[in-house]
């Protein structure tokens, strides 16, 4: 018999209440949790507070008697962490893995040299695993066997008593399963219309190899959408702008010809159809990247008006490139917080970027997922990584809302062909009375798919005045495939950015080859 919540809890800190799906969520984990299923999938749209779930499931399994202890595995030090701080306050009980603990946490780096020791835990004591953000995991690599973490998992699993996984994002971009989970067989017409946008991209059953060539689709045990979070004031909503340009100029030198050439192009999706240059080179160019971070600080600025505690994002493509976004922030009298892997004390910064005020953070992969920052309003996707599951869990950091007075957050990337898409299908994820294709030609309103105003705005009602993005910025050099390119964005386009062509993949191989057979001497 379960116990009453005021007796169990009654030694816990104050908590807010669990949100309904939360509630809804526990329920159904505690019916069905059992020695003949035990394994759950809990799917909620990143922000939603899957941790808070996890921690009151773990609270009562053990108050129920159904587990001894609690191991929490994470991508990351920082998600690790505030993981065991959720774990230990909501249970009130140590989580740190030492003498007397009821629990620990660790990152899957740390998983296979620690097996041996692990599985010795689950022979002796009833263990609940909690593996977040699960896709990190794969069961299945086309026939290679599962990946280091996956295979962990999997050897790990069987002296588990329990196991609960959680994702935003509960697909793989390689396109294998993840392990322990059910997947379930369906006809190749019918895999495009189940639910998610990774819901195809899983190949193996629970435990079993697939044995056809059948689509499977993976069943999660409950599912909370974006759409329902936004429903539910959960989340905010985001406006999602594609920043583009109408006069560029791409000036390169033939290594072979010894000639100078100048192209012109009036949006990005052409200026990357030229073989000279790439998304992964663009987004570390000065004149994009300083047209992105001028909408971003314009948008931020706003906000802080209002609200002086909001937040950017910046998530860059690497190390260096993080360095140069500060720099190029910090030259414009912003406070930066820079966290990267580099750094020793990058831990201690982001935790003193979380509790404290400064306007901007610049990370790498550090805060791409699984980091609880919701003072974080603002969000510019400066990563080389064009995959839709990266592309939502950045989108997730600024989308958990903190009170009634959030119900937005702005999301800037350049308007490459492949990032429209990943926006436009975020739209399937929308309410309805806000899933709207919005284009327009001017940059003070949305771009890409998700520019419908929310209730009780009008749809007229310019969204980031780009009096900052009026300037035309020096032009850019860099390095492609042996050339010396340079780019430049001329300042046409203050107008606004423009709409996203709807690009046919063999038209833009044609141009390509087209470009490369005209540059051949």
């Amino acid at each position: 018999m379960m116990l009453p919540p005021t007796s169990r809890h009654a030694a816990r800190p104050a908590l807010p209440p669990l949100r309904t799906w939360q509630s809804a969520c526990l329920q159904q984990a505690l019916a069905t949790l059992s020695p003949k299923h035990p394994h759950f999938l809990c799917q909620a749209t990143p922000g939603a507070g899957k941790m808070r779930l996890a921690a009151e499931l773990a609270n009562e399994l053990m108050a129920r008697g159904d587990i001894d202890y609690v191991l929490y595995c994470g991508p990351t030090r920082a998600v690790v962490q505030a993981a065991i701080e959720a774990l230990q306050t909501v249970t009130g009980k140590p989580m740190n893995g030492q003498l007397g603990a009821a629990g620990a946490g660790m990152t899957y780096q740390a998983l296979p040299r620690r097996l041996d020791a692990l599985k010795h835990l689950g022979q002796r004591h009833r263990v609940l695993l909690i593996w977040d953000e699960s896709h990190h995991a794969a069961g299945h690599l086309g026939g290679e066997g599962p990946n280091q973490w996956g295979s962990t998992l999997m050897a790990l699993e069987r002296h588990m008593t329990f196991t609960l996984a959680l994702s935003g994002t509960p697909w793989r971009t390689d396109g294998s399963c993840m392990p322990l989970l059910r997947y379930l067989e369906v006809a190749d017409d019918a895999k495009d219309n189940a639910a998610g946008p990774g819901a195809s991209e899983g190949v193996m059953t629970e435990r079993v190899a697939p044995t056809s060539a059948a689509a499977q689709v993976l069943q999660p045990d409950f599912v909370y959408t974006l759409q329902d979070a936004i429903r539910d004031g959960v989340c905010r909503y985001p406006r999602v702008q594609l920043v583009d340009n109408r006069e560029i100029e791409l000036s390169s030198f033939h290594p072979r010809t010894g000639r100078q050439e100048t192209h012109r192009y009036a949006s990005i999706p052409q200026l990357l159809r030229h073989p000279a240059i790439d998304y992964g080179s663009l987004v570390r160019l000065d004149a994009p990247m300083q047209r992105l971070l001028a909408l971003g600080t314009q948008q931020l600025n706003s906000l802080r008006q209002r609200d002086p505690q909001a937040a950017g994002l910046v998530v860059a493509a690497d190390i260096e490139h993080a360095e140069a976004v500060t720099q190029q922030l910090e030259a414009e009298g912003h406070e930066v917080c820079l966290v990267t892997s580099r750094d020793r004390l990058a831990h201690v910064r982001l935790e003193a970027f979380r509790d404290g005020s400064t306007p901007w953070i610049v990370a790498v992969g550090m805060v791409a997922e699984g980091v609880d920052i919701p003072r974080l309003r603002v969000g510019c996707y400066l990563s080389h990584i064009r995959t839709e599951q990266h592309f939502r869990q950045v989108l997730g950091r600024i989308i958990r809302r903190q009170g009634e007075d959030d119900p937005d957050c702005y999301f800037y990337a350049l308007n490459d062909t492949r990032l429209a898409q990943m926006a436009r299908r975020l739209s399937d994820d929308l309410p309805q009375d806000l899933a709207k294709v919005s284009v327009n030609a001017d940059a003070s309103g949305p771009i890409g798919g998700h520019g419908a105003s929310p209730p009780g705005d009008s749809p007229t009602t310019p969204h980031v005045p780009d009096t900052a993005a009026a300037t035309t910025e020096s032009p850019s050099d860099t390095n492609v495939a042996g050339r010396s390119v340079t780019v430049s964005m001329g300042a046409a386009s203050a107008e606004g950015t423009i709409s996203v062509a709807p690009d046919v993949a063999f038209s833009a191989s044609f141009f390509e080859r087209l470009i490369a057979l005209r540059l051949t001497p």
